[in-house]
């Protein structure tokens, strides 16, 4: 087999969606503003646990001001999702942050930089994200057709993994210039912008259908009866936020971590958030290929199962280099994870109400990400970094164990596989 052949064989087989022309195009969108989204994390992050005196309350009330919005927004962006143009709720998601980081970089350069400033920011950008996700969500399922779909949703995920690590680095880089912190926002300004052009120049049409006789709240609620209907995906999305609470909700931790247990500064910080970045680009490529429903079942309870592994292993680890190690973990397990259950969903939720689950999808997962980093954040200041990761990695790793052992639906989805694509 020739050089080409071999090359254009892996092509197909790991990027299949990137041969779609629409979803290419979103996902260059995509994966621009994901690395604006982490560049705006780490620095918000590390400009937070600066002016606060090294606290990771700081650190995680500002995480939480970006997530909490997602508990209540939702219902009502799904809504949204299932009855306007999804592509331009998405542009209008990344405008408003175009506004919000300008502010930022507007302050941080000609005036104090205090808490609240960071704290009410990300509120605003937590704000517009809630709105746009749910069209994110349901709009990629029309840009692909239903053999793809766990391509697409990986190519996503690897957008928005991969966008950690190189985001992650660059703000590292920035911050260590004399243009400080500020320059990174100036950078989510651009990065917003060009996101921002490039769904717009998406031609498919995607919304879902709002039945106009039904009440306001069966409208609203559509969504969660579903879901209560079909177990398989209330199931998941419980697990998901168990997954989402217990494994990923640690930026508001790491900052002390990197400087308390292995004495480094903050470069450390960003340091980890790109080791995982790296991991989770390695995980969702070595899933990408899979067509196998079986073996997508099997890897979801296997990756479940591991996700609480990095945790631990960053924990005990001794220095830097056994948590690069560690944080690597856990982006290679956290991510295909995420994929997959996000994949389940996708696969089985019809598009006139999927704008809905997916609203479910973000509450499940970003909501509890954000009381759990105030939780675990308030907790590292007064137990200390380590316990704060193991407790939580330990009680993941029982609920993982438990729902194999004691709940038949899972256990149906964890062995006997996906269900069958009708394409």
């Amino acid at each position: 087999m020739s050089t080409d052949s071999i090359v254009s064989n892996l092509w197909n087989r790991y990027v299949s969606a990137l041969k779609h022309s629409e979803f290419r195009r979103y996902w260059y969108g995509a994966s621009i503003a994901a690395a604006g989204v982490w560049g705006l994390i780490v620095a918000r992050g590390a400009l937070a646990y600066q002016i606060s005196d090294q606290s990771s309350t700081a650190v995680g009330l500002t995480t939480f001001a970006a997530l909490i919005p997602f508990v209540i927004v939702p219902p009502f962006s799904g809504i949204m999702a299932d009855r306007f143009d999804r592509k331009k709720l998405v542009a209008i998601g990344h405008g408003s942050n175009i506004i919000f980081a300008l502010m930022l970089a507007i302050i941080y350069y000609f005036y104090t930089t205090e808490l609240w400033h960071l704290v009410a920011l990300s509120l605003f950008s937590g704000i517009a994200r809630g709105f746009q996700l749910p069209a994110q969500i349901a709009l990629v399922p029309n840009l692909v057709p239903k053999t793809d779909l766990l391509n697409a949703i990986a190519l996503s995920n690897l957008s928005l993994q991969g966008s950690r690590f190189f985001g992650s680095i660059l703000v590292t880089g920035i911050m260590l210039t004399s243009w400080g912190v500020g320059a990174a926002f100036v950078v989510a300004v651009f990065l917003y912008t060009i996101a921002t052009f490039l769904v717009l120049s998406l031609k498919t049409e995607s919304r879902g259908i709002i039945d106009t006789r039904i009440s306001f709240l069966e409208t609203v609620s559509a969504g969660l009866v579903y879901a209560y209907k079909n177990p398989g995906v209330g199931l998941m999305l419980v697990l998901i936020g168990f997954h989402c609470s217990l494994t990923m909700s640690f930026e508001s931790v790491f900052p002390a971590h990197v400087t308390d247990v292995f004495g480094i500064g903050l470069s450390g910080y960003s340091s980890i958030i790109s080791f995982f970045g790296a991991g989770a680009v390695v995980g969702v490529i070595s899933i990408a290929a899979i067509r196998s429903d079986v073996t997508k079942g099997r890897l979801l309870m296997l990756t479940g199962l591991g996700s609480s592994s990095g945790v631990l292993l960053l924990a005990l680890s001794p220095s830097i280099i056994y948590g690069l190690g560690a944080a690597f973990l856990m982006g290679l397990t956290q991510a295909p994870f995420m994929s997959l259950s996000m994949t389940y969903i996708q696969s089985v939720v019809p598009d006139n109400i999927r704008g809905r689950v997916g609203s479910l999808f973000t509450i499940s997962a970003l909501s509890l990400m954000a009381i759990s980093n105030l939780t675990l954040g308030n907790l590292a200041d007064t137990y200390g970094s380590e316990i704060v990761l193991i407790v939580p990695g330990l009680i993941f790793l029982l609920i993982i164990i438990l729902v194999i052992l004691f709940i038949p639906t899972m256990n149906k989805i964890f062995f006997k596989g996906f269900p069958k694509l009708t394409v």
